[in-house]
């Protein structure tokens, strides 16, 4: 009879730490609720650390084990910034210039680019704008492949990013890094939707 109660407790314990391994960090999830996303954790894929750095920051991450494949999620709600850029048009003064935060996606792209490169340019392709809207909710996206900086890439080589943008809600970049490019073929499309907009 203690042998069922114990095997039993461990297949309860089991079941707990499985379930408790799939909660995304508050943190993550309390961006997502401000930027009005959702994110569905992929099969086969473990929470890893996030590392920190001066390049880009990040909230959460995740990676295949054994296949040196690793995938990060920023999250940049617009709450904030579009509640700035109304307080600096009410306080206009002549000569202020003041950009709306649903007109800078591609610029913050371009920087975000630069920094996670360590200063190398990338091109830049948008996704065709019916697509997006379809496939994640947005109002705007786009793709950059480029040799990752040692400080954001750690171990990783080449990186892929996806950012995504829709007006008054968010940015988001999503980052796979993986150290041959092959890997990015074989290992992108269950993650692919992952993040998207409500």
């Amino acid at each position: 009879m203690n042998m069922m109660k114990t095997t039993a407790a461990l297949l309860l314990l089991s079941i707990l730490l499985s379930v408790q391994s799939d909660y995304l960090p508050k943190p993550f999830v309390e961006l997502l609720d401000r930027a009005k996303m959702h994110f569905e954790k992929p099969f086969g894929l473990e929470t890893t650390p996030l590392i920190e750095n001066r390049q880009m920051n990040y909230e959460y991450a995740l990676k295949y084990p054994k296949k040196q494949y690793e995938i990060r999620y920023a999250v940049r709600p617009l709450d904030q910034m579009i509640a700035q850029h109304e307080e600096a048009q009410r306080n206009k003064k002549e000569g202020d210039v003041s950009i709306h935060p649903n007109k800078l996606y591609s610029a913050m792209l371009t920087a975000t680019v630069l920094n996670v490169s360590g200063g190398k340019n990338a091109e830049i392709t948008p996704f065709n704008k019916n697509d997006v809207k379809d496939e994640f909710n947005a109002d705007w996206g786009a793709t950059a492949f480029f040799e990752v900086g040692e400080e954001f890439g750690q171990d990783y080589k080449y990186c892929l990013v996806v950012a995504l943008h829709k007006d008054d809600c968010a940015d988001a970049y999503i980052f796979y890094l993986a150290k041959t490019k092959k890997k990015f073929a074989e290992l992108m499309n269950l993650p692919f939707y992952a993040l998207k907009f409500k």
